[in-house]
């Protein structure tokens, strides 16, 4: 990459424009930046829909800032573009592409075809005394990549990478804190981006929906005054947010659910990585500042909170003061980019150097055929140094057919052990626990003549001296429904009768029926077990298992 690059990213409703140098010695300059309003029918969610249209607007934009340049950094700001973090083997870079370009459709639930895909190494980690990588891949899709390398041939610029925002700001968020455990809090207009870095390698990412805009309309509400007074409001020093929330301020209290869920997720962190406890907090806020934030999550977040300082631009070309907390994607884009590099300019770049290569070689075989026209012998040596390169490049590739055998048997043993947890499972497992239920649970007046279950069905016929005893009985039971040990449910009685015999005893009857409920753990826990509870309630019946149980 250049040491000095033209970063724009284009958003849905402007534009932004920067000319930024970076140095291996971690040094930025930030040159110039402008901010344009995007075409409405030029883009939409990213993709560049009127390429002729949206050069024509940053050419006007540049020249107009007195931005010049040919290298250029896109960040793509865009819904369609995902990330995710994979554990993989330790693998060089060559080697860890092919495996990522393998497991990809394992990754993101599309066709992976559609998408470019990029990656880029977080860390080494030990996983039962073996290294393996942790690993964030991305995709965009692919004619949104290409659309950009379109827009960069109509502006005569080269494409030095293309990133996407979420890690260009992550590698500013890097580059400016320390290495010690940190949480970044990054504040924006309608989101706050919560990010943790151990060692400067991110560890946790998170998006609350609550941003400068919570607080704004908290002033709107409060004071009665406009969204842009309220927006001016929230930078005076003696007209923002008090220390705490117990101070019961309703502005101050608008922030309450963005400090729970910031806190949520230190607790997250905290519970998984206790032996690396966060010692460092930082805030940025997007835009124009919030004065007092930095105190009230100090107290609420128990920790200090500091202010995250941005780049600051050259000051011979600072015309006037620009405001760089809204151009950190931009100043990020051109510290590590994951660089999407589509197929059509691989081939694209393949081609061109085919074309001259293969000029070059008619040349040099004319002269050969000239020269060697009486040693066929250079043939043979050429033949078989290409035949010793192809073997060497099959061999470097045999280890994936392993990765791939060791992924089909883990799939097929998964789905057997499923299938057979499956088939283990009966209803009418569940009436050890009902029986044990009713010993200890039925009045000893009460007797069950008879018993029957038919796949979780239960039917029953009981006997007592009087209905109220059997009424009691059915409210307990009914009462205890869905607690631990008593998994039944739709209890029905149609009636209870009266007999009196020869000697004037009273006997109460009645035939009951239930049927056995799994829990809602249980449930989710046993693939197939919900299927097999619609198939039972619509009389559908693989294997049928009962069981009869006389009682005196």
């Amino acid at each position: 990459m250049a040491s000095r690059v033209i970063t724009i990213i284009i958003g849905n409703d402007v534009t932004k424009i920067s000319d930024v140098a970076y140095s291996a010695q971690k040094s930025i300059n930030v040159y110039a930046a402008a901010t344009v309003p995007t075409p409405a029918s030029a883009v939409e969610d990213g993709m560049i829909t009127d390429i002729p249209l949206m050069a024509k607007t940053i050419k006007e934009a540049m020249d107009a800032n007195g931005i010049s340049g040919k290298n250029v950094v896109f960040s793509i700001q865009s819904s369609k573009v995902a990330s995710k973090e994979v554990i993989t083997p330790e693998l060089k870079d060559n080697k860890l592409r092919d495996f990522i370009n393998t497991n990809a459709t394992e990754y993101f639930p599309v066709n992976i075809e559609d998408y470019v895909i990029a990656f880029s190494s977080l860390e080494t980690i030990l996983e039962a005394e073996v290294r393996k990588l942790r690993v964030m891949v991305a995709v965009a899709p692919v004619a949104m990549v290409e659309a950009y390398y379109s827009l960069a041939e109509m502006l005569d610029m080269h494409i030095d990478a293309i990133d996407y925002v979420g890690n260009s700001t992550l590698q500013f968020i890097r580059y400016q804190v320390s290495e010690v455990p940190s949480i970044v809090i990054q504040m924006t207009e309608e989101n706050t981006f919560v990010t943790i870095l151990n060692r400067n390698v991110l560890q946790l990412m998170r998006t609350v929906p609550y941003g400068k805009s919570t607080i704004a309309n908290a002033l709107v509400d409060k004071r009665d005054i406009t969204y842009e007074e309220a927006i001016a409001a929230m930078a005076d020093t003696h007209n923002a947010l008090k220390g705490s929330f117990d101070e019961g301020d309703y502005v101050t209290d608008s922030l309450k659910y963005l400090v729970n869920n910031i806190s949520r997720v230190m607790d997250y962190y905290t519970q998984k990585n206790a032996e690396y406890p966060i010692e460092k907090a930082y805030i940025l806020v997007e835009g124009s500042p919030v004065y007092g934030i930095e105190k009230l999550f100090s107290f609420e977040l128990n920790i200090t909170v500091e202010k995250l300082e941005t780049v600051q631009m050259a000051p011979a070309n600072n015309k006037e003061n620009v405001d760089m907390s809204t151009y950190i994607p931009n100043i990020g884009a051109v510290i590590a980019p994951v660089n999407f590099l589509p197929q059509s300019v691989l081939d694209k770049a393949k081609k061109s150097n085919s074309n001259k290569y293969f000029r070059v070689a008619l040349l040099a075989s004319v002269l050969i055929a000239l020269l060697l026209v009486s040693f066929p012998l250079m043939q043979y040596w050429s033949k078989t140094s290409s035949k010793a390169d192809l073997q060497q490049r099959i061999k470097n590739i045999e280890y994936v057919q392993e990765i791939v055998d060791q992924y089909y048997i883990a799939k097929d043993r998964y789905s057997d052990a499923s299938a057979f947890n499956v088939k283990a499972f009966s209803f009418n497992d569940y009436l050890g626990e009902f029986v044990e239920y009713l010993e200890e649970n039925m009045p000893s007046d009460i007797s069950i003549t008879s018993m029957t279950v038919v796949n979780g069905g239960v039917t029953m016929s009981m006997t007592a001296r009087s209905k109220e005893t059997i009424a009691a009985f059915i409210v307990a039971l009914n009462e205890s429904m869905n607690k631990e040990g008593v998994n039944i449910g739709s209890i029905y009685v149609p009636a209870i009768s009266e007999s009196v015999d020869s000697e004037g005893v009273i006997t109460a009857s009645c035939t009951m029926s239930c049927v056995f409920v799994p829990t809602a753990e249980e449930i989710l826990s046993t693939p197939g077990l919900m299927e097999d509870m619609l198939n039972s309630l619509l009389g559908i019946e693989e294997t049928p298992a009962s069981e009869e149980t006389e009682a005196n």
